[in-house]
Parts: C-alpha cells; sequence; structure tokens
C-alpha cells in the first residue's frame, strides 16, 4: 500500500515536471517577443506622467483628439505583446485569428493619428491656443507636425506590407516591428526625457532598437532580410526628410496650411 502511494506521488511529480518542461518549450522567447514587452513598458511609463496618471503631474487636461490617441496606442503596443506572445506560445491559429482585429485597430491607429497632425494644424494655422495655453506657430511646432506625419504615414505603409506579407512570416513581424518602432518614437521621446541625457540622445537612441534588428540577423543568420533593409532605410532617412521639410519655408508653410 505504501510502495503503491509512493508510485502514485512520484508518477505526479514526474507529470507536473513534464508540463512544465512543455510549457516552458512552448514559451520560445524570441528577439521581437522581446521587443514587444520592452515597447509596451516605454508606452506606459512614458505616458504615465502625460496621459495615465496626467493630473497627479500636470495642471491642464488633454484635448478629446490627445485621449483618443493616447488610448489607441495604448492597445496597439498591448496588442503587439499580446500577438507576440501567442508566436511564442504556439497558438498560430489565434495569433491570425486576432490579426483580422488588430488590422481593424491599425486603420483606426492611423486615422488618430493623422487626426492628431490636423488638429495641431489647424491651431497654428487659426492661432487658437493650444490646451497648454500657448498659441502654436510654425516655429514651435511645425517640426512636431511633420515628424508626425511621417511617422503616420510611413508606419501605416509598414502595417499594410506586413498585411500583405501576413503569410509570409518573416517580413509580416519585421514590418510591423518597423511600423511599432516609428510609433513608438513619441513615447520613447517622453520616456527618456526623466534621465536628463543631451537632446540629440532623445532624437537618436531610438534608433538603438532598428540597429538591434540589423545585429540579431547578421549574428543569427550572417545575413539582411530584404524587409530590415526596408526599415533601416526609413529609420535613417526619417531625420534627414523631416529637417529638408522643417528647413524649407516654402514647403513647411503649404504642407501645414495644407493640413490645418
Amino acid at each position: 500500500m505504501h510502495g503503491t502511494l509512493r508510485d502514485m506521488h512520484h508518477s505526479q511529480a514526474v507529470g507536473i515536471h513534464t508540463n512544465c518542461s512543455i510549457n516552458m518549450k512552448k514559451l520560445n522567447f524570441t528577439f521581437f517577443f522581446f521587443w514587444s514587452i520592452v515597447f509596451l513598458l516605454i508606452t506606459i511609463i512614458g505616458f504615465t506622467p502625460t496621459f495615465l496618471l496626467r493630473p497627479l503631474y500636470r495642471e491642464t487636461s488633454l484635448p478629446l483628439y490627445l485621449i483618443l490617441h493616447g488610448v489607441i496606442m495604448l492597445f496597439w503596443f498591448s496588442g503587439y505583446f499580446i500577438q507576440n506572445l501567442l508566436i511564442v506560445k504556439g497558438q498560430l491559429a489565434n495569433h491570425k485569428k486576432i490579426g483580422i482585429y488588430w488590422f481593424m485597430l491599425a486603420i483606426l491607429m492611423a486615422v488618430g493619428n493623422l487626426n492628431v497632425v490636423l488638429n495641431i494644424s489647424n491651431e497654428i494655422m487659426t492661432g487658437t491656443p493650444a490646451y497648454f495655453g500657448e498659441i502654436r506657430t510654425i516655429e514651435n511646432s511645425g517640426g512636431f507636425v511633420i515628424g508626425n506625419l511621417y511617422f503616420t504615414l510611413v508606419s501605416s505603409f509598414l502595417i499594410l506590407l506586413a498585411y500583405i506579407k501576413r503569410n509570409a512570416p518573416n517580413a509580416h513581424k519585421r514590418a510591423i516591428f518597423g511600423a511599432s518602432f516609428l510609433l513608438l518614437t513619441p513615447a520613447f521621446d517622453r520616456f527618456i526625457r526623466p534621465f536628463g541625457l543631451p537632446e540629440i540622445f532623445q532624437y537618436v537612441g531610438s534608433f538603438i532598437i532598428p540597429i538591434s534588428l540589423l545585429g540579431y540577423e547578421i549574428l543569427k543568420y550572417r545575413k539582411v532580410h530584404p524587409m530590415t533593409f526596408l526599415v533601416m532605410a526609413i529609420t535613417f532617412l526619417m531625420i534627414p526628410i523631416i529637417m529638408a521639410i522643417v528647413t524649407n519655408d516654402f514647403l513647411i508653410n503649404a504642407i501645414i496650411k495644407f493640413l490645418g
């Protein structure tokens, strides 16, 4: 009897150990899963003083268009984490099922981001005081408009590519990664400010993220995926393109006047 009980306890222990081993194997910790966690943390930490817990840090409230923008961005990066979690757990069917709704969220996000650009352009053109009480001008807000317009258009392009390449996993996940990196830029700026680093780091510090993708591919595969080349090109052309527009009085005035 005692021998039988010992055998039962031993069998249960082996079963639990086996199940844990299987679960650990199913949770395949990948490069993209790692960054999905980091992206979500940066968004939450960056948005805490300016959005999530704003009443504790700021005296002014946000307009509706920025509240909607913040909510959608939190949903996006939460979704990015969940989608990567499903992949590392081997739940590809659920990943694809949720992906349909996530693509719909991407459309809503693009509209929301564009709405922010349009509202701020309108404030510049009409001289309407911003929510923080100051008057926006091309000089103090033009770069913000052009930068966010670039992020919105290019990230939307990459998300569309990811949808087209949804049955080509290597291209799909790199396109989504690139789009998410671009969308992260405003949150990264808010995340890095408290560290008191030089201002230039607020602009180029986030470049560590796409560079890590390049390093990952070279170290692991000894080659670079074509989609990664596209993400790198978009990343390193970002500042030259934005600066070329911002420093051209005719271009920036024409764009903001059109948007406003």
